[in-house]
């Protein structure tokens, strides 16, 4: 295990040991009403590879909702850093089974397309995958769409705003929802969302095929997804393929 990997997922065992010994009733009873962080935006600290101090920036976030939901969103995280995927997984699909109508009633969008990316990254269920993916798509494009519209001032046919262009590229700004717009720069959701069309070519090569010629013909027309791609400079978080 190299030292970067050591640090995303170094002390998850302990991490998860605060929820063992609950019940989701427990959980559900219990509003998370502090953090070991300061009381500055979430947004606005920087963000870190290590797995203890993410987590407390994480419960910041959920002051004043419950431990279920602060759970689920560990569980997330853990899953994104692979961390013993198939015990993490199976505790996740666990909570979604029994707790399904509390978690899509208090979840933000944000955390709900979240779970979406999981259940796509791991179910062993095609047809929940490829479902689910389709939370992934809805919710990225409105996304793209919505900080095209943010980046353009009136008229509708003025040019980009520099000071709004500029801002994209120094922070998150909210959309709704637990919603942000496109962090031009370094934003990895689209990169994010391409690398799971590509695995689901592996499934279905015909289907996969198709969907990425599709997505691929967005970023050679006059779309929102241009306009991202234009500003976007980070190559480690690039989405586009080079060939027309």
């Amino acid at each position: 295990m190299n030292v970067f990997t050591s640090e995303k997922t170094r002390h998850a065992d302990v991490i998860l040991q605060a929820f063992a010994d609950k019940t989701f009733a427990d959980m559900k009873a219990v509003t998370i009403t502090h953090a070991m962080c300061d009381d500055a935006a979430l947004t606005d600290r920087p963000r870190t590879k290590a797995l203890p101090a993410h987590i407390d920036n994480l419960r910041h976030q959920f002051i004043g909702s419950s431990e279920l939901c602060f759970y689920h969103a560990v569980l997330v995280v853990l899953l994104r850093r692979h961390y013993q995927p198939e015990q993490t997984f199976a505790a996740f699909e666990s909570l979604w089974k029994t707790q399904s109508d509390y978690l899509l009633d208090t979840l933000s969008l944000r955390w709900l397309v979240s779970a979406c990316d999981s259940f796509v990254d791991y179910s062993a269920c095609p047809v929940r995958a490829a479902t689910l993916m389709n939370v992934a798509t809805l919710i990225n494009t409105l996304k793209v769409y919505e900080t095209q519209r943010y980046l353009y001032a009136l008229p509708a046919d003025a040019p980009l705003c520099p000071k709004r262009t500029a801002s994209l590229y120094q922070t998150h700004l909210p959309l709704y929802e637990g919603l942000t717009l496109f962090r031009i720069g370094t934003d990895d959701t689209l990169k994010n969302m391409r690398q799971r069309y590509q695995r689901f070519q592996a499934r279905d090569e015909l289907a996969g095929r198709m969907l990425l010629g599709v997505f691929d013909r967005l970023h050679h027309a006059d779309s929102a997804f241009v306009t991202m791609q234009s500003l976007h400079q980070d190559d480690k978080s690039a989405w586009w393929t080079t060939t027309p």
